[in-house]
């Protein structure tokens, strides 16, 4: 008899260490801080679907996680799903299957309190018709800026961003409170979505081998720096791992 495939990857697009560990996220799983090896999406993406590197353990760079015996892309015969609210990702080098792009990132006022997106991403996740043998990435965009400033979120989110460049060029245009308050909605869209994502998908697939994880940090003020790609530190590179394999 075959040996089913079932394997669930999700990525939280650009969630630091830290912001996982203080949201509510206990139904879930024990997280662990991993390191990443870009602080970028396009490259983070290539790297988990396209060579296989997912993150690894801060002491241990040659974890099992991305060995050539755990590999997603070559190993896996099953039909692969790709869910996600990014235009950029486009999984050409896999074997796909099923491609839902959702394309919401279009406007800034989608990260509303309702957290459209993420909901929406888990409904087609549902409606899938999952077989014995399956492969499914849930790419969420949520924890990504501009975050969540409610019903004036373009407004505020296009002040805020035109004082971005400046404040990593050393200017002290964005306050401390202003940066706690981003990092913040990052912590609370990270909690949406993991508690969504319990509730509505993932305890009913606790068969699946699943991997929880993001594909990259962000800074809220460290050396000075918001955002990603942009600074060589750890607040860039420190992400959640969370997973159900053995070993």
């Amino acid at each position: 008899m075959m040996k089913m495939t079932k394997h669930i990857l999700i990525v939280l697009d650009s969630c630091r260490f830290d912001s996982y560990q203080r949201a509510n996220t206990k139904d879930v799983g024990v997280v662990h801080p991993y390191h990443t090896d870009s602080n970028h999406t396009i490259t983070a993406f290539i790297d988990f679907l396209c060579v296989n590197k997912l993150p690894h353990p801060i002491d241990s760079p040659n974890n099992p996680w991305f060995k050539k015996t755990f590999n997603f892309v070559d190993k896996i015969r099953c039909p692969v799903y790709f869910l996600s609210d990014n235009p950029h990702l486009h999984p050409v080098n896999l074997h796909v299957k099923g491609l839902i792009e959702l394309g919401v990132f279009k406007e800034y006022k989608i990260f509303e309190p309702n957290y459209r997106s993420c909901v929406k991403i888990i409904k087609h996740a549902n409606d899938l018709n999952l077989q014995d043998n399956y492969f499914i990435v849930l790419w969420f965009g949520e924890t990504h800026q501009p975050f969540d400033f409610g019903n004036d979120t373009n407004d505020k989110w296009k002040d805020f961003s035109s004082r971005v460049d400046k404040y990593n060029n050393g200017e002290d245009v964005i306050s401390d409170s202003e940066m706690e308050y981003m990092h913040e909605r990052q912590i609370s869209a990270c909690e949406f979505i993991m508690q969504q994502l319990w509730k509505r998908f993932l305890k009913d697939h606790l068969d699946a081998t699943i991997i929880i994880t993001s594909d990259h940090g962000e800074s809220f003020g460290e050396n000075h720096k918001f955002g990603h790609g942009c600074d060589i530190h750890e607040a860039q590179f420190l992400v959640p791992f969370i997973t159900n394999l053995e070993g």
